[in-house]
């Protein structure tokens, strides 16, 4: 074997080992860029390196961001925390710059590479999957077993996107490869509904809206794309309708106007709260009965009745319709009770793969948060008063920013003037969405830059532009705008593995 057939034998398998590595080891994450490195430096072929690069300039502008974010060293005091952060950026810079001036990949081994990311996730879903039917899981974050949650949610999405991108450019004839692509995307979709990551399934619903457009734009045939455009319709129209639907079901009040001097079957009173919160249609805070549920429920269980079994208990109780005394303790089945006494505070969040269970939980945080203000059980709602942290530091630092490395102790600070409930509450390293924390880190110019190399490829490299590309771009932006994607290894390895695949090797072609 030639020693540059040698070489780029590694890099194929170096970056398949990557690829397969994003949704499951940390370990391989960080080992195998080291590795592609060496074999980028011990290849020793300059000049053909420098010929493509002066072919593929535009893959600067993208390591240039690593160059342009460290103006936020301006103000670093803890150059310990600052250092960690920019050799964890390091993939920015040498990414491009290695794939750039690489031996472009054939349609083959990005067959490969893209296969590899796409049975590598499916194996993490089987994996999590199992975890999940043979272990109790307080939260479905416990269910991600490889790399958190949202991260993996982002996996599974564009594997499925990956998977739509080969079915839709198969022939039309049916073959092997369109029926396993087709199981493929069916269980990575129920997965990504089962782990009820919210995030990665409204993603996908936008991915998905925007390639039917994309196909209807593109078809030449009309009868097609009336279908398509048909199939479009009805899609947006059964979403908005069964959003609607149990949108409604949820705030409107099913319950008569209260009898203040009601009893129960007991002959004790209720208790009414005044002006009581609304879920699954009915009052939370109305006939309610304290002393019986505690009673009853000692009669029901052997778990202690704390604050929290009490909470899960009254609304469990009323997402039933059910008044909140003995007697509706008392008719909860043997599964009911089990459900209470692992948390579960409304019938509908022990469904699974339920889209219901994911608005319903989101639901209850935001009314909890608007009606008195307290975030509790809601991610978003931590998220809006982070947000609101975030502004405040950065409109006193709006041109350096902060500092790289201390953004997490400014906004820990700022939420403490503010006197906020999830001051002292560990959140990450960000503001849980990534334009903010590079502006509250370096500054407006290196988040402005950045805007900028997500951008310009849609003018500078239309014919190297695929839809494809647009996907993942789209996937990416949409999870920063409510997370620090990039500032967890495996977001950033996912973003600056493919962006400069996809940009400068192409897009893979299926193939028979």
């Amino acid at each position: 074997m030639r020693r540059a057939d040698f070489h780029n034998l590694f890099y194929l398998l170096g970056t398949v080992t990557l690829a397969a590595a994003i949704p499951l080891s940390h370990f391989l994450m960080g080992l195998a860029p080291f590795l592609l490195l060496l074999n980028w430096i011990a290849e020793w072929n300059w000049k053909e390196k420098r010929i493509r690069l002066r072919k593929n300039r535009q893959g600067l502008w993208f390591a240039a961001f690593y160059l342009v974010y460290a103006i936020g060293l301006i103000h670093v005091t803890d150059w310990n925390a600052a250092g960690k952060e920019m050799l964890g950026k390091l993939p920015f810079l040498l990414t491009p710059i290695v794939v750039i001036t690489s031996k472009p990949f054939n349609n083959r081994q990005l067959h490969w590479i893209f296969g590899a990311f796409v049975l590598a996730t499916l194996f993490g879903c089987c994996w999590n999957f199992g975890y999940a039917q043979t272990h109790t899981l307080n939260d479905f974050r416990e269910m991600s077993r490889f790399i958190d949650h949202i991260r993996f949610s982002l996996c599974v999405t564009f594997s499925i996107i990956l998977c739509l991108h080969f079915l839709t450019n198969l022939p039309r004839n049916i073959s092997a490869t369109h029926i396993i692509c087709i199981i493929i995307s069916l269980l990575l979709l129920f997965y990504l509904l089962y782990s009820q990551t919210l995030s990665g399934i409204v993603i996908l619903m936008v991915i998905a809206l925007c390639y039917l457009i994309h196909l209807i734009v593109n078809q030449k045939d009309n009868k097609t794309k009336r279908v398509l455009g048909g199939a479009l319709s009805l899609t947006l129209t059964a979403t908005i309708v069964y959003t609607i639907y149990i949108s409604y079901d949820y705030f409107h009040v099913k319950d008569p106007a209260p009898n203040r001097s009601a009893l129960t079957a007991s002959g004790n009173p209720y208790t009414f709260e005044e002006d009581p919160m609304v879920e699954n249609g009915h009052y939370i805070g109305h006939y309610v009965c304290e002393q019986e549920m505690q009673t009853a429920w000692a009669m029901r269980s052997d778990s202690a009745y704390d604050e929290v079994t009490a909470s899960a208990l009254l609304r469990y109780l009323n997402s039933l319709g059910l008044r909140k005394d003995s007697a509706a303790v008392m008719s909860l089945s043997d599964n009911d009770i089990r459900n209470i006494e692992n948390h579960y505070a409304n019938v509908y969040y022990t469904r699974k793969a339920s889209l219901r269970r994911a608005l319903y939980e989101t639901y209850f945080g935001f009314t909890l948060y608007g009606k008195y203000g307290i975030i509790k059980e809601s991610s978003l709602m931590e998220r809006v008063e982070l947000w609101r942290a975030s502004w405040q530091v950065i409109r006193e630092h709006w041109l350096f920013g902060i500092g790289i490395g201390q953004q997490r102790a400014a906004l820990d600070r700022q939420l403490e003037i503010q006197h906020s409930p999830i001051a002292g509450k560990r959140l990450g390293r960000g503001s849980h969405n990534q334009f903010l924390t590079y502006w509250l880190a370096a500054g407006i110019i290196p988040m402005l830059y950045f805007c900028f190399i997500l951008v310009y490829p849609f003018a500078t490299m239309r014919r190297r532009v695929s839809f494809l590309y647009f996907a993942f771009i789209a996937m990416m932006f949409l999870s920063m705008l409510v997370e620090d994607t990039l500032n967890a290894q495996t977001g950033l390895m996912l973003f600056t593995t493919f962006t400069p695949i996809l940009l400068f090797c192409g897009t893979p072609k299926p193939k028979l």
